[in-house]
Formats: C-alpha cells, structure tokens, sequence
C-alpha cells in the first residue's frame, strides 16, 4: 500500500507548491515509482501551470461525483487522470469548500483508495485553517513535512510547545528559500532541540525560471537548491519505507531502473471510459495520456 506525503505550513507564502512540484519530480525521477500529486487549493493553485494541466481535466472531486471511491478499477484510471510525464495530477478547481464538508467522508475514502493505486501521493495542502480537505490529509498523512519562511515569527512555529497536528505524525521541518542570516539550522537545532531540519536553498535563478513557465528546465541544472530537494527527497522515501520496497538508494535514487513501459501519447475520452464500464450520465474530460498501472 502506498504512503501519503502532505506538504504543509502555517505561512502563505512558503514555497509549498514549488517544493511539491520538485519532489514530486525527484521521487519518480527513477521511473519506478507510481506518483500522485493532489492540490487541495480550490482557487489559486500554481501547480495546474507547472504541471500543465488544464482546470477542466479530471480532478478530485470528479472521482467522488462518479463513485469512484468505491470501486476503483484500475482500467478507468489509466484514462481519467492527468499526467505529466511520469506523474500523475488530480486538483480541486471544481471544488467549493461547502462540498469537500459534505463529502468529507468519501474524500477520506478516496485517499485510501488511491492508496493502493500508487505508492506515493504527494498532497500539497493550504495553509486557510477552514480547508476540511487539508485538515483530513494531515490527519490521514503518513508524513507531514513543514515549511517554515526564516523569519523569526514563523521560526516560532518550531516550539515543541506548539499544538501539534497529531501526537504520532512523523514530521520533517524544512527551512524554505534559505540563505545565510540568523537564524541559521544550528541555531534552530540548538535554540528548539530539533534534529530533523531541512534547508532549501534560496535561488533567484529558481524564482525566475518559474515566473517564465519554465521550473522544469531548472531541475535539469546542478545547484545547491536541486542537491537539497535530492536530500531531503532520499530521506523522506527511506522513512516511509518507499525506498527499500523499489530499490531506490538513499540518495533518492534508484540504481539499474528502466524506464516504465506502457505509456502512449494521446488523449482518452472520459466519457468513453465511463459508458465503456456502464456508468451512465458520463460527461466528457480529457487526460493527457494514457499510463499502465504495473
């Protein structure tokens, strides 16, 4: 059974999508990992663009409408949702917050589905403390890692006597857009006694290359801020028990992996796909590609 990821932080303005999208591209950067990535921002979510998905294409709450959550067949899947090369994407721009309370329970059954479709789902959560669907991935995560701007005020976050969002979550602290100015990680260390901290690089370059549309580019260079997501990336796959299960090292990487066979260019018809298994009332949406689920 896979493992849920859920990126999260109390600041806005901490990176999260960035940083989803660029572990989401390291851990199946080997090409044998299965990866989902969910955004549960209903209404300004980066990660459409970055992935280049479409707003109408296959999204959360379209597997809930169709009942997917309670038979999740593997041949609709291969159809139905969204792909960007070797990652798979499901957002939440049809969705209002009133309908993610009312289906709250299927939402939570849906994550557990999708579970034994993938081994990894990366959620990129909000930080808006009325987003049901964010407060149910922290609770259902398998690993939360927090993302803290360096300023002091959210640095406080760190405290030990800050209420926890669950007493037994394992929790992976990074230090988003780091630079060299107090407070430092050994000052966090020493001030907080906390060992599992993180930095990601602040990189200009990095800033720019994703204002021109152009992130994926920037993973393909040999920085300090691409080094640290492959850090942080090989210790979070190990954690979870991700690593050992498909021979990936502890680097993030795996060794002697082929690529994943089964996938083909072109569209499939949503509706298609749900009038050939009988579903009726099927309306059409597209994905990107089709992918064989293995």
């Amino acid at each position: 059974m896979g493992k849920i990821l859920a990126v999260w932080s109390d600041s806005k303005q901490s990176g999260k999508s960035v940083v989803t999208y660029m572990l989401a591209n390291q851990m199946s950067g080997n090409k044998k990992l299965k990866v989902l990535v969910c955004c549960l921002n209903l209404r300004h979510s980066s990660l459409y663009r970055l992935f280049g998905i479409d707003s109408s294409d296959t999204g959360l709450e379209d597997l809930i409408n169709y009942k997917f959550f309670e038979n999740m067949k593997e041949e609709i899947i291969q159809g139905i949702i969204p792909r960007y090369g070797d990652i798979c994407f499901l957002g939440s721009y049809k969705m209002t917050n009133s309908y993610a309370v009312k289906n709250a329970e299927k939402f939570a059954d849906l994550f557990e589905m999708l579970k034994n479709l993938f081994d990894l789902i990366i959620v990129d959560t909000v930080s808006e403390s009325e987003n049901i669907l964010s407060k149910l991935v922290l609770h259902q995560a398998d690993m939360i890692l927090k993302l803290y701007c360096q300023d002091i005020e959210c640095i406080n976050g760190l405290k030990p006597s800050e209420k926890k969002v669950s007493a037994n979550k394992e929790t992976v602290h990074l230090i988003s857009k780091y630079r060299n100015i107090y407070p430092k990680v050994s000052d966090l260390k020493r001030r907080f006694g906390i060992n599992k901290v993180f930095t990601h690089e602040y990189c200009e370059t990095l800033q720019e290359m994703k204002n021109r549309n152009s992130l994926h580019l920037y993973l393909q260079r040999e920085t300090a801020c691409n080094k640290s997501v492959e850090k942080i990336s090989g210790y979070m796959l190990q954690e979870l028990g991700i690593a050992a299960e498909n021979g990936v090292t502890g680097d993030g990487k795996a060794g002697n992996i082929t690529p994943s066979d089964g996938l083909t260019n072109g569209r499939g018809i949503f509706g298609r796909f749900l009038r050939r298994f009988g579903i009726a009332g099927a309306k059409s949406l597209y994905t990107k590609q089709k992918w064989s689920l293995k």
